[in-house]
């Protein structure tokens, strides 16, 4: 009877116990880094969200690169309960012998966040094509627009081998309740031979890039959204106003930048600059009020940006997040070490926790009279 009594509690407290501490995991096999087309090493994976409410995640990379290493942080889309968001993430200026050193994810709760309507459409128009590229269409089933939308699915190649990930090319600002929109994804021109399906395909908005330069000695944070790929070059000049990138766009096809700074002043008018060529772009302000500079990338291009207008400020905003490719970020924050407990639980916890107890007592003392 003890022994019954005793298996009873054990699988009420395990059950209990497993939901207050479920887990968002990067699988071993579902993680991997590679050199892309343009010799960049580019680490690829997928983040799995086992928990019961939605989290915005942030990997931790640990590259070991010939004995040094580099420790990079990632924040990801938000992430619904059951859900993966794959990822991508390229480190320039980095040897041939890097490799994947340790890799962690962590996670806070996002209250804001609601799971949009919109569904990839499985039908002949989801075509992978011979050169490994896929297109295919969306659908807004809500009743309510949607914006700044991202298609993102994992790729596979033989034996269901993970080989990359990848997001659609075209900027999709918005899409209104029943419209249908195409979308296309390409892999790194690499691996296009190899692949064989996309699989995992998830919704998401921007995925945001931190970057930072330094100006008169303090680190100015700002991030980009885009397929291609941006490092700071010379930074920025010596007054203060003028800032230095390089990029490159490996895919064969155009996209775009979108480029958010913070404000110093509302008469900041920003200009862009192309391998010394002045191209058209688009200034605007966002609702928590940092500038935005979008433009058009051409494709299979190499090339260095300016952008300048930037007006000095006494304070710099300070940097909310590890800059990429930082060597003085800390160690990976790993997630069994800030268990993310949701207090609000435990009202139901330690009511059933009193309820068991009480049980056992009222068990085991049955039994000894029984006896």
């Amino acid at each position: 009877m003890e022994k019954l009594v005793f298996a009873f509690v054990l699988v009420v407290f395990c059950g209990l116990f497993n939901n207050v501490y479920a887990d968002a995991t990067i699988p071993d096999d579902e993680i991997l880094g590679y050199f892309d087309s343009e010799g960049v090493y580019t680490v690829v994976g997928a983040v799995k969200n086992t928990e019961t409410y939605t989290i915005l995640p942030v990997v931790y990379l640990t590259i070991d690169d010939n004995g040094k290493e580099i420790t990079l942080a990632q924040n990801l889309p938000a992430v619904f309960p059951n859900k993966d968001i794959p990822f991508k993430i390229k480190i320039p200026e980095i040897s041939k012998s890097a490799n994947i050193k340790r890799f962690d994810v962590s996670f806070e709760k996002d209250f804001t966040s609601s799971e949009s309507k919109i569904e990839v459409i499985y039908d002949r128009s989801l075509k992978k094509h011979a050169d490994g590229h896929l297109t295919g269409k969306i659908i807004n089933n809500g009743n309510q627009t949607e914006y700044n939308v991202k298609v993102y699915a994992t790729i596979h190649g033989e034996n269901n081998l993970f080989i990359d990930v990848a997001q659609n090319l075209e900027k999709i600002e918005k899409i209104e309740p029943g419209q249908i929109l195409e979308f296309t994804m390409y892999p790194d021109p690499t691996l296009a031979q190899d692949v064989h399906y996309y699989s995992c395909f998830a919704l998401g908005d921007e995925t945001i890039i931190p970057l930072y330069a330094i100006r008169d000695g303090q680190k100015f944070n700002f991030r980009y959204d885009s397929t291609a790929w941006f490092i700071v070059d010379e930074g920025f000049d010596d007054k203060g106003t003028s800032l230095s990138l390089k990029g490159t766009n490996s895919f064969k096809f155009p996209t775009y930048v979108n480029f958010e700074f913070p404000k110093v002043s509302d008469n900041e008018k920003f200009n862009v600059r192309v391998n010394n060529n002045e191209v058209p772009f688009i200034q605007s302000m966002d609702d928590e009020g940092n500038w935005h500079v979008a433009f058009d990338v051409a494709g299979s291009t190499q090339y260095r940006v300016l952008i300048s207008g930037f007006q000095k400020s006494d304070s710099i905003l300070p940097p909310s997040n590890p800059p990429m490719g930082s060597n003085e970020s800390a160690e990976p924050i790993l997630v069994e070490s800030q268990v993310d407990l949701d207090y609000s639980l435990l009202y139901y916890v330690i009511p059933i926790i009193v309820g068991v107890i009480g049980s056992v007592v009222f068990l085991y003392m049955r039994a000894k009279r029984t006896v």
